[in-house]
C-alpha cells in the first residue's frame, strides 16, 4: 500500500497536542487495550453464549484509552465530518447492492414475503441503532481510541489502516468460532474474516478522509441494516433467503470479498486523488507567493 504523503501524524499533527507522547508507552497501551477487549469479549461469548453484549468491552476500552492517553474528543474523531456522508452512504449501497444483483442473476434468491415498507423500516431502524452503538464500541474503539493512540505514536496513515483493521479482525474471530448457530468450515472462517478485514479498511479510509468516527459509524450502521436485513446475521437468513451464503453474501461469501475490495479501492483512490489535488494547490500557492 502506498504512503499517504501529505498527511501529518504524531505530535504536531492536526488534533494532536504538541509534546504528545510518541514513545513505546502508546504502543504498549494499544496492545494492552486490544488484549483486554479481546479477552472480555471472548469471556462474554463463552459464558453467556450470546453475542448481544459482545461489544461491551469495546466501550470500556475506548474510555480506558481516552483517559490513559489524555485524548480529546477531536483526537478520538468525535467531529461532524461534514461533506463525507455521501461516500459513507454510497459505499455500503454499492457493496451490498452488488451482491444482491449477483445473487439474483444466479438464481439463489428465495425472497420471503415481506412488504417493502416493513423492510425499509427494518433497514433504517437497524442502520440508525447500529450507527449509534458502533460510534462508542466498534468504531469508537478501533477507529477512535486505538486510532488516536497509534497516531500519537507517529504511525503513518497506511499503518493506521492496517493496524486498526487487523485488530478488528482479531477481536471478531471469537464470534466466528463460538457464536451459536454459526457453523462454518475453515474456508468459511477465512472468507468471513477476510470480509471483516476489508470492511475495517473501508471504514478506516472514511475515518482518514473525514477525520470523523461518526462518518465511519454511519457507513457501518447502514452496512449492518442492509446486509443483515437482506442476507441475515450469524447463521440466519435474511429477507432474500439466499441459499448459498458461502458465495453470495456481502459478509460471509466470496462475492462480498470482490465487492468489498472494489469499494475499498474506490475509497482509497478517491482519498489519494483528493490528497494529490490538495498538494498541487499548496505548491501553486507557494509559487504564487514566491512570485
Amino acid at each position: 500500500m502506498q504512503r499517504f504523503q501529505s498527511v501529518k501524524t504524531g505530535a504536531g499533527a492536526p488534533g494532536v497536542p504538541a509534546g504528545a507522547p510518541a514513545g513505546s508507552g502508546a504502543t504498549g497501551r494499544a496492545l494492552a487495550a486490544i488484549a483486554a477487549t479481546w479477552a472480555g469479549s471472548w469471556l462474554i461469548l463463552r459464558l453467556a453464549r450470546d453475542a448481544t453484549w459482545y461489544v461491551g468491552p469495546l466501550f470500556a476500552g475506548l474510555v480506558g484509552l481516552a483517559l490513559a492517553g489524555g485524548l480529546s474528543r477531536r483526537d478520538l474523531g468525535f467531529t461532524s465530518g461534514r461533506g463525507h456522508y455521501a461516500a459513507a452512504t454510497l459505499a455500503p449501497l454499492v457493496a451490498v447492492g452488488g451482491v444482491v444483483w449477483l445473487a439474483t442473476l444466479t438464481g439463489v434468491v428465495r425472497v420471503a414475503h415481506t412488504g417493502l415498507g416493513t423492510l425499509a423500516l427494518q433497514v433504517s431502524t437497524m442502520a440508525l441503532l447500529s450507527a449509534l452503538g458502533s460510534a462508542v464500541t466498534e468504531d469508537g474503539f478501533f477507529r477512535g481510541g486505538l486510532w488516536a493512540t497509534l497516531e500519537r505514536r507517529g504511525r503513518s496513515p497506511d499503518a493506521l489502516l492496517l493496524w486498526t483493521s487487523a485488530a478488528y479482525v482479531v477481536w471478531y474471530l471469537p464470534f466466528l468460532w463460538f457464536e451459536p448457530g454459526l457453523s462454518v468450515g475453515m474456508e468459511g472462517l477465512a472468507v468471513h474474516a477476510l470480509n471483516i478485514g476489508l470492511l475495517g479498511l473501508c471504514w478506516g479510509v472514511l475515518r482518514l478522509v473525514s477525520g470523523s468516527v461518526l462518518v465511519a459509524a454511519w457507513s457501518h450502521g447502514l452496512w449492518n441494516g442492509l446486509a443483515y436485513s437482506l442476507f441475515g446475521f450469524g447463521g440466519g437468513r435474511g429477507v432474500l433467503g439466499v441459499t448459498d451464503p458461502g458465495r453470495f453474501d456481502p459478509e460471509r461469501g466470496w462475492a462480498g470479498v470482490a465487492l468489498n475490495t472494489a469499494v475499498f479501492l474506490w475509497l482509497w483512490r478517491r482519498w489519494r486523488a483528493e490528497q494529490a489535488a490538495r498538494e498541487a494547490r499548496r505548491v501553486a500557492d507557494e509559487v504564487d507567493s514566491a512570485g
